[in-house]
Formats: C-alpha cells, structure tokens, sequence
C-alpha cells in the first residue's frame, strides 16, 4: 500500500477547512439567536417604558383629581 504525501496533505487540509466552515457556521447561528434574544428584549423594554409612562400620567392625574376632591370637602 502506497500512500502519497501530497494526498495526506490535502486530507488534513481538508479536515481543517471542514472544522473551521462548520465552526463559523456554528458561530453565526449563536449570533442570529442572540440577535434576536437581543430585539425582544429590547421591544419589551420600549414597550414597558410606554406602559410606565401611561400609567405616571394617570398616577399624576389621579392624584390631582383626589387633591381637588379633599380641598372641596
């Protein structure tokens, strides 16, 4: 049995070049989903912050409201 040197070189070549594309693959799909962990996040925040908002003008409204009710009575 025969084996070349030049085709063991290009077997490990190969291997190598397998293991990194697979591991950059690998990589970019970690990225992607903490990308989009990231977006979600970030609409509930934005969301939360518009709640929050709302509900301090209603808070304030309310307590003039009560303010004006306890200087009638």
């Amino acid at each position: 049995m025969h084996v070349d040197v030049s085709s063991i070189i290009t077997a490990i070549a190969s291997l190598i070049l397998g293991y990194f594309a697979f591991s950059q693959n690998g990589k970019k799909s970690d990225l992607d989903r903490t990308q989009a962990i990231h977006d979600y996040i970030q609409d509930q925040n934005d969301r939360l912050n518009a709640e929050n908002e709302r509900l301090v003008k209603e808070n304030q409204r309310l307590k003039k409201e009560l303010k004006n009710y306890e200087t009638k009575h």
